[in-house]
């Protein structure tokens, strides 16, 4: 058995050891040899050596250290010391540790060095002590590289911090599926891997590696070098190694530091060979030379100048074949860059992260398709292109998804959508598809029918009223008999493979892409006796069908709660090698084994387990992210390393639990009719479901007694809503109505999307006081599924995914002719223009933030309108996204980018607006548009600012073209008012009126919505009511428009020092999609979903914000804020800029830590009377005008005085 040496590589000044070195003690076995006993194995050897961190080098190079001082460095030092001695001194059981004696090394690879030169265990894992180990990481990775022998393996990656976890997008790529002994050259997305941490490397390998006497700064390069030295890898799926989200880790834009990294990959690259020159080539043109491209607009002339150079002189040793083998993208690139067009290049960038490129056209010339990119066929010499730059080659992919997979008279059934990309099938005879089975192991090729169908867009579901329809559709029909050979059953496995023919291009695909719920679960079938097929899904998503004659088969099982053992029964169809049989328990994804003796008698055996063994091996890991507790079960010969045992639909599933105990051990079925165990947490399971009415009905079991909620948690974003839940017994009841949902806004729907379930049981020894377990459905309850309700607006579907997952699925509020782009396209081209020929109606359209909200200056000015005479029934509508808004009875909602939405903006007579409109938007003649704006002006806008992320090129003649339609914008201030004209560069009339929405704090029923909204929030009495309302940041997002909670502050230590007596209320922006991590009973509140932020102003004691323009309205208040600016210089000088000096100017302090926040709370008498001058000129400054009537101004100079 290999030994594994772990050298851990800290900063002197590294916060985070401890739970570095925690993770290690928590190493345990359960492979192969069960769990790790005394003296049964070689302790794992673990070396300390500390690294003297960035400013520990600058001291050492005589450096200043800055306003931190010395002794605040030299503090962080000894803490970071201190844990790792301590840690030396007292190591745990199975571990021998080692602090290296002397100085801190230099940098992390000399660091290294001296930890492999100390050491001698056979493996080597290099471990940063930022980072952190899976509890099962180094018996995984040493069972692999004990039974392979390769130079390395490498397991996955699970980013985190305080917040959780998540995997990590660049290693799913190669880490997908288990991989044994493969060549590294065919896994490119492993050699561009430049993560240490998750590799155990053979020591003899390792130490052979050649120095390249690298920067330390590129010693990722040198990592990636020594992948294509390998003669064989081991790729594990499952995480070994949680990474401490970093910040930006891009290469900075610096003359020196682009010199000396491209410098170092061309030199790197001169000592291989052919082939993996070429690879070497290909993944830096397609990684970081590529990523430096698209950020040189961000770079100064001279940096752009010294890259572009750099990249001619690497170009110069590439061949052109290769070149041409990029996609367009990266061939229109470097063809500028050996022109030396370096704004040509900057263009390009800018075009490449905007939403253009999604939307560039494909022509066709000739024989060939090309797309649409900047300079296609210019008619501008200088700026020309050749043509073939723009081919598209690879790029023109087959697409296919499934969506429906069923048995119907002995044959497997396969419908779906197919298509080539950029070649729709508007007619029939332009595709033409062809299946075949194919046998995955002798290759044998069986033709299979495949009818080609009328299919709606196949971005969306295939339903008849959908905007558009193309033959993109298909049905194959599998007979199995055809799967036979000279009349008999062979064991074996088949994929369905489509060969798709549209005009002149022919694509290959295997069916794969199970659209989510009961295609994933196709279902099994008998051929003949003890023969069955059992189709499913293999690692990479594609349909795998198994000719499979039963071998073994359970016939009962029970548990002895006396023993607490689980005895399974079964037979030996046709027995393997008996007398030598075991029963072998594989951990998912084959973390861990374990095997117990059969007992076989007259073809029949019993096989016993102890539910201790598999409960104590059960891993919950980040809050339950990872979590492995499912077991694959087979029987295990001398000859044959696993036949799995089918348990026949009559044999009954069971879960099994000791009185008292959460945990349990239970005994299910796989959607291929196979056993599995699971033990862990004990889970509710759901065995009834039925709609009453708007309401969701659950029954089911759940063993454990303690307290139990279900939850219905949000895919994709961080939401979740609890489920009202009854218990009788082990039974419970769960009633929710997805359509009316309590919220801080008022009864909502749920907003469209998917929603696991889970159960949140009450757990004394968890940090949170609960666990979250998976909640899971019958066998018997999973072919009643879906479960479909409708209401008025949407429809709501209770189904499963994967494996059986519960989930319910909202559907949008769009109907389905205006679902798409195809749909949108036609409304905005057809309908909108349509409706503008028609007269104007009388009436006014409200709209906050696109629809997401009833708030801002829009509904001030809406409550002044209806409190006139003239306006009390004047006919007004609100823009509502999703039905996400709750409005007054006599306001109409309209529903954004449904039809009624085109209709208003084309008809309405008025338009109130605080936030952009589309571009397609053109203002009538006899329409009026008063722009109210959202925001005050610290944060550049508009035209002013420089650096506009993620926008096309033509961003400002779009810009130009909207303020071109306002009739009015509203100004807060005097000091607002030329700033607003020159960043929009808006002509029309200013108001320079204050902002409506600052009407609040002047109002005399001021006292009664406070108290109103503090009742509403359900907030105690006494305490100090705190409120951190961030504003979004341009470069943490998920997708256009959806952007991150990027939280800094710890919740947790401003719970311990300030919940005894505050509360703090927290506010996403309206573009951020997560929620609010809680912490502490009753202490943080989200109150995103509050309608009116001016309401929740008035019952705030201290905000903390940041650059966020309600500072400019909370001055009204008078009340103490705090400015949490951790990212002051990125964002003032990156990202957006500000108008004013922001640090001489704050009515607050600016604070850059987390504890500085909570001192300033714990003292903020003293620090409001420091910031007292500077508050008093801010107001004196920016809220001159904000007197409680500016409604009433702009009503006036709008809509006439009564």
């Amino acid at each position: 058995m290999p030994q594994a040496t772990v050298a851990v590589t800290f900063d002197v000044t590294e916060p985070h050891l401890q739970n570095c070195l925690d993770s290690l003690a928590r190493q345990r076995g359960g492979g192969r040899d069960g769990a790790r006993a005394p003296g049964s194995a070689a302790p794992v050897e673990v070396v300390l050596v500390p690294v003297l961190g960035a400013a520990g080098r600058a001291e050492e190079g005589g450096q200043e250290e800055g306003d931190q001082g010395d002794e605040a460095v030299e503090s962080a030092r000894e803490d970071a010391r201190a844990v790792a001695a301590a840690f030396a001194e007292s190591p745990p059981p199975g571990l021998t540790v080692t602090l290296l004696a002397g100085g801190p090394a230099p940098d992390r690879p000399a660091a290294r060095a001296r930890a492999t030169a100390a050491t001698s265990g056979t493996h080597l894992l290099f471990l940063e002590g930022s980072d952190a180990l899976t509890s099962y990481s180094l018996d995984y990775l040493l069972h692999s590289a004990a039974d392979t022998h390769s130079d390395l393996v490498a397991g996955n990656v699970y980013k985190f911090d305080e917040l959780g976890a998540s995997p990590s997008k660049a290693h799913r790529k190669y880490c997908n599926k288990h991989r044994v002994a493969e060549d590294p050259r065919d896994l490119p997305a492993l050699v561009a891997d430049g993560t240490l941490g998750n590799k155990l490397w053979r020591r003899g390998f390792w130490e052979s590696l050649a120095d390249h006497s690298l920067d330390p700064e590129d010693a990722d390069l040198g990592l990636r070098r020594a992948l294509l030295s390998a003669r064989t890898a081991d790729v594990l799926p499952a995480p070994v190694l949680l990474r401490r989200k970093r910040e930006d880790a891009s290469v900075p834009l610096d003359k020196a530091v682009l010199t000396r990294r491209i410098t170092a990959m061309g030199e790197l690259a001169a000592g291989l060979p052919g082939a993996d020159r070429d690879l070497w080539d290909r993944l830096l043109l397609r990684g970081e030379l590529h990523q430096i491209l698209l950020r040189l607009d961000e770079a100064d002339e001279e940096a752009r100048a010294v890259a572009v150079d750099l990249l001619n002189g690497y170009l110069d040793h590439v061949p052109a074949r290769l070149l041409h083998g990029l996609n367009v993208l990266d061939r229109l690139l470097y063809h500028l860059v050996r022109k030396r067009r370096v704004s040509d290049v900057l263009e390009v960038a800018v075009f490449a992260k905007s939403v253009e490129i999604k939307k560039a056209p494909v022509v066709r010339r000739g024989l060939g398709y090309y797309v649409r990119y900047p300079f296609f066929e210019s008619e501008d010499p200088a700026r020309a292109v050749p043509r073939e730059v723009y081919r598209l080659n690879e790029e023109i992919r087959v697409r296919q998804k499934t969506e429906e997979i069923h048995w119907s008279r002995g044959r497997l059934h396969v419908s779906g959508r197919i298509g080539i990309r950029h070649l729709r099938a508007r007619r029939r005879w332009q595709q033409h598809v062809v299946a075949f089975a194919v046998n995955t192991a002798t290759h044998r090729r069986v033709r299979v029918p495949v009818r080609v169908r009328l299919a709606a867009e196949y971005r969306l579901p295939d339903v008849a009223d959908a905007a558009r329809h193309d033959y993109g559709g298909f049905t194959a029909v599998l007979d199995p008999n055809r799967l036979r050979t000279s009349g008999s059953w062979e064991p074996g496995d088949w994929k369905l493979e489509l060969v798709v023919l549209n005009r002149g291009i022919t694509r290959r695909r295997f069916v794969s892409g199970p659209v989510p719920g009961p295609p994933e679960r196709p279902g099994y079938h008998q051929v003949a006796e003890d023969v069955w097929v059992r189709p499913h899904w293999n690692r990479d998503r594609q349909l795998v069908v198994s000719v499979e004659p039963t071998r073994v088969r359970v016939t009962g099982h029970r548990f002895d709660t006396r023993t607490r053992e689980l005895e399974l029964e079964g037979e030996l169809v046709s027995a393997p090698a008996a007398r030598d049989a075991e029963l072998r328990l594989t951990r998912r994804p084959g973390t861990a084994e374990l095997t117990y003796p059969v007992f076989v008698h007259d073809g029949r055996f019993i096989v016993r387990m102890h539910a201790e063994e598999l409960l104590a091996r059960s891993v919950t890991e980040c809050g339950g992210v990872i979590r492995q507790e499912e077991w694959d079960v087979h029987l295990a010969t001398p000859r044959e390393r696993g036949v799995p045992l089918v348990l026949p639909d009559e044999v009954a599933t069971a879960a099994y639990a000791d009185e008292g105990i959460r945990r349990e051990l239970a005994v299910q079925r796989t959607a291929t009719g196979h056993l599995k165990l699971r033990a862990g947490h004990a889970r509710p399971t759901v065995d009834r479901a039925r709609w009453q009415g708007r309401d969701l009905v659950l029954e089911g079991e759940f063993l454990d007694r303690a307290e139990l909620r279900l939850v219905a948690r949000a895919r994709g974003r961080d939401e979740e809503h609890s489920l009202a839940v009854e218990r009788s017994g082990h039974r419970f009841t769960a009633r929710f109505s997805p359509a009316d949902v309590a919220t801080l806004s008022g009864t909502l729907s749920l907003p469209a999307g998917t929603y696991q379930l889970w159960g949140r049981v009450s757990d004394p020894a968890a940090e949170s006081g609960s666990t979250d377990v998976g909640v899971e459905f019958s066998d018997a309850l999973i072919p009643d599924l879906p479960l479909e309700t409708r209401t008025r607006e949407r429809a709501y579907v209770l189904s499963y995914q994967g494996s059986g997952i519960p989930v319910l699925q909202v559907g949008s509020d769009l109907r389905p002719s205006e679902r798409g782009a195809f749909a949108q396209r036609a409304l905005r081209e057809h309908h909108y223009p349509a409706q503008r020929r028609e007269p104007v109606t009388e009436g006014i359209l409200f709209d906050t933030y696109t629809g997401r909200q009833y708030s801002d200056s829009p509904q001030s000015v809406y409550a002044e309108l209806r409190g006139r005479e003239r306006w009390a029934d004047y006919p007004m509508s609100w823009l509502v996204a999703d039905g996400q808004v709750r409005l007054p009875d006599d306001l109409v909602p309209v529903r954004h980018r449904g039809r009624e939405y085109y209709e208003a903006l084309a008809r309405s007579r008025y338009l109130v607006t605080n936030s952009r409109q589309p571009a397609w938007f053109h203002r009538r003649p006899d329409q009026v548009v008063v722009q109210t704006w959202h925001g005050s002006m610290l944060k550049r806008i508009g035209f002013d600012v420089e650096n506009i992320r993620g926008k096309s090129r033509d961003y400002f003649d779009k810009l130009a073209w909207e303020t071109a339609q306002w009739d009015y914008l509203v100004s807060p201030s005097p000091w607002a008012t030329p700033i607003l004209r020159r960043a929009f560069r808006f002509e029309g009339e200013i108001l320079e009126t204050g902002y409506p929405r600052n009407d609040v704090f002047f109002s005399p029923d001021r006292d009664a919505i406070a108290e109103r909204t503090r009742r509403r929030l359900g907030l105690p009495e006494g305490k100090k009511v705190v409120l951190y309302a961030p504003t979004w940041r341009d470069d943490k997002y998920y997708t256009r428009g959806k952007h991150k909670l990027d939280l800094h502050l710890d919740l947790r230590r401003m719970h311990d020092k300030l919940g005894e007596d505050h509360v703090l209320l927290v506010r996403r922006h309206p573009r951020v999609v997560d929620s609010v991590p809680i912490v502490g009973e009753g202490f943080v509140h989200d109150v995103s979903l509050y309608p009116e932020i001016m309401e929740l102003f008035l019952i705030t004691d201290v905000l903390v914000t940041d650059y966020s323009s309600m500072m400019f309205d909370f001055a009204n208040t008078g009340r103490p804020m705090l400015f949490f600016t951790y990212d002051l210089e990125s964002y003032r000088d990156n990202l957006r800029g500000f108008y004013f000096d922001f640090e001489e100017t704050a009515p607050g302090p600016l604070l850059t830590e987390s504890d500085e926040v909570v001192d300033a709370l714990l003292n903020i008498d003293e620090v409001a009377a420091r910031s007292e001058a500077s508050y008093r000129a801010f107001v004196e400054q920016f809220c001159p005008l904000d007197d409680g009537h500016a409604a009433a101004r702009v009503v006036d100079r709008v809509f006439g005085r009564d």
